[in-house]
Protein backbone atom coordinates (compact mmCIF):
# COMPACT_ATOMS: atom_id res chain seq x y z
CA UNK A 1 0.00 0.00 0.00
CA UNK A 2 1.35 3.41 -0.96
CA UNK A 3 0.45 6.58 0.98
CA UNK A 4 0.66 9.97 -0.57
CA UNK A 5 1.03 13.00 1.64
CA UNK A 6 -1.85 15.38 1.14
CA UNK A 7 -0.75 18.11 3.50
CA UNK A 8 -3.34 17.20 6.11
CA UNK A 9 -0.63 16.34 8.65
CA UNK A 10 0.83 19.83 8.27
CA UNK A 11 -2.60 21.37 8.54
CA UNK A 12 -3.43 19.28 11.63
CA UNK A 13 -0.15 20.29 13.27
CA UNK A 14 -0.83 23.94 12.56
CA UNK A 15 -4.36 23.68 13.99
CA UNK A 16 -3.03 22.02 17.16
CA UNK A 17 -0.36 24.70 17.60
CA UNK A 18 -2.89 27.50 17.10
CA UNK A 19 -5.29 25.77 19.51
CA UNK A 20 -2.63 25.48 22.21
CA UNK A 21 -1.67 29.15 21.77
CA UNK A 22 -5.31 30.24 22.07
CA UNK A 23 -5.76 28.08 25.17
CA UNK A 24 -2.65 29.58 26.81
CA UNK A 25 -3.74 33.12 25.97
CA UNK A 26 -7.17 32.54 27.52
CA UNK A 27 -5.62 30.90 30.59
CA UNK A 28 -3.32 33.89 31.15
CA UNK A 29 -6.22 36.32 30.79
CA UNK A 30 -8.20 34.40 33.42
CA UNK A 31 -5.45 34.55 36.03
CA UNK A 32 -6.23 36.79 39.01
CA UNK A 33 -5.01 40.34 38.43
CA UNK A 34 -4.57 43.50 40.38
CA UNK A 35 -2.72 42.30 43.46
CA UNK A 36 -0.09 44.74 44.62
CA UNK A 37 3.27 43.57 45.93
CA UNK A 38 4.07 46.89 47.63
CA UNK A 39 4.55 45.86 51.26
CA UNK A 40 5.45 49.43 52.23
CA UNK A 41 1.74 50.30 52.36
CA UNK A 42 1.20 48.05 55.38
CA UNK A 43 0.35 50.26 58.35
CA UNK A 44 -0.65 53.29 56.30
CA UNK A 45 -4.19 53.69 57.71
CA UNK A 46 -5.75 50.72 55.91
CA UNK A 47 -5.97 47.09 56.92
CA UNK A 48 -3.93 44.70 54.81
CA UNK A 49 -3.90 41.02 53.96
CA UNK A 50 -0.71 39.59 52.54
CA UNK A 51 -0.65 36.29 50.69
CA UNK A 52 2.75 34.66 50.70
CA UNK A 53 2.52 33.31 47.16
CA UNK A 54 4.38 30.48 45.49
CA UNK A 55 3.55 30.40 41.78
CA UNK A 56 4.37 26.68 41.72
CA UNK A 57 1.70 25.86 44.30
CA UNK A 58 -1.89 24.98 43.44
CA UNK A 59 -2.87 25.96 46.97
CA UNK A 60 -1.48 29.43 46.40
CA UNK A 61 -3.52 29.85 43.22
CA UNK A 62 -6.62 28.73 45.14
CA UNK A 63 -5.91 31.44 47.73
CA UNK A 64 -5.68 34.05 44.98
CA UNK A 65 -9.05 32.90 43.64
CA UNK A 66 -10.51 33.10 47.15
CA UNK A 67 -9.15 36.61 47.63
CA UNK A 68 -10.59 37.64 44.26
CA UNK A 69 -13.99 36.32 45.38
CA UNK A 70 -14.18 38.63 48.40
CA UNK A 71 -12.03 41.62 47.63
CA UNK A 72 -14.65 43.66 45.75
CA UNK A 73 -16.62 43.79 49.03
CA UNK A 74 -13.63 45.29 50.84
CA UNK A 75 -12.45 47.84 48.28
CA UNK A 76 -11.20 50.96 50.04
CA UNK A 77 -11.07 49.12 53.38
CA UNK A 78 -8.44 46.42 52.93
CA UNK A 79 -5.30 46.28 50.81
CA UNK A 80 -4.86 42.83 49.30
CA UNK A 81 -1.16 42.21 48.76
CA UNK A 82 0.84 39.33 47.37
CA UNK A 83 4.50 38.63 48.00
CA UNK A 84 6.32 36.06 45.89
CA UNK A 85 8.18 33.68 48.19
CA UNK A 86 10.69 32.96 45.42
CA UNK A 87 12.08 36.51 45.58
CA UNK A 88 14.47 38.09 48.04
CA UNK A 89 11.68 40.36 49.33
CA UNK A 90 9.34 37.39 49.77
CA UNK A 91 11.92 35.38 51.66
CA UNK A 92 12.63 38.36 53.92
CA UNK A 93 8.92 38.84 54.61
CA UNK A 94 8.51 35.14 55.48
CA UNK A 95 11.47 35.26 57.86
CA UNK A 96 10.34 38.50 59.48
CA UNK A 97 6.78 37.24 59.96
CA UNK A 98 7.84 33.64 60.67
CA UNK A 99 5.31 32.16 58.25
CA UNK A 100 5.22 29.36 55.71
CA UNK A 101 5.29 29.48 51.94
CA UNK A 102 1.52 29.80 51.40
CA UNK A 103 -0.24 31.71 54.15
CA UNK A 104 -2.45 34.75 54.67
CA UNK A 105 -1.10 37.37 57.09
CA UNK A 106 -3.57 39.94 58.44
CA UNK A 107 -2.49 43.46 59.48
CA UNK A 108 -4.54 46.16 61.20
CA UNK A 109 -4.62 49.71 59.75
CA UNK A 110 -1.71 50.70 62.01
CA UNK A 111 0.43 47.79 60.75
CA UNK A 112 0.03 45.52 63.77
CA UNK A 113 -0.02 41.87 62.78
CA UNK A 114 -3.41 40.50 63.80
CA UNK A 115 -3.01 36.89 62.77
CA UNK A 116 -2.41 34.32 60.07
CA UNK A 117 -4.48 31.66 58.39
CA UNK A 118 -3.38 28.57 56.56
CA UNK A 119 -5.07 26.22 54.15
CA UNK A 120 -8.04 25.65 56.43
CA UNK A 121 -9.76 28.90 55.44
CA UNK A 122 -12.80 29.12 53.20
CA UNK A 123 -14.80 32.07 51.95
CA UNK A 124 -16.97 32.46 55.06
CA UNK A 125 -13.97 32.22 57.38
CA UNK A 126 -12.06 34.74 55.29
CA UNK A 127 -14.97 37.19 55.40
CA UNK A 128 -15.16 36.72 59.16
CA UNK A 129 -11.42 37.39 59.55
CA UNK A 130 -11.68 40.50 57.38
CA UNK A 131 -14.68 41.79 59.34
CA UNK A 132 -12.76 41.25 62.62
CA UNK A 133 -9.79 43.06 61.12
CA UNK A 134 -11.98 46.06 60.35
CA UNK A 135 -13.72 46.20 63.73
CA UNK A 136 -12.29 48.66 66.25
Amino acid sequence: MIYTQTGSATRTTLIVIVGVCVFLAVAVMLLPKGFSDDLSIIGKNMAAVVLTHDKNSVESLEYMTLLNTVRSNYTGKVNFLVVDVNTREGQAFRQQQRVGAVVLVFFSPDGTRRGTRGSDIGEMELRSELDKLLSP
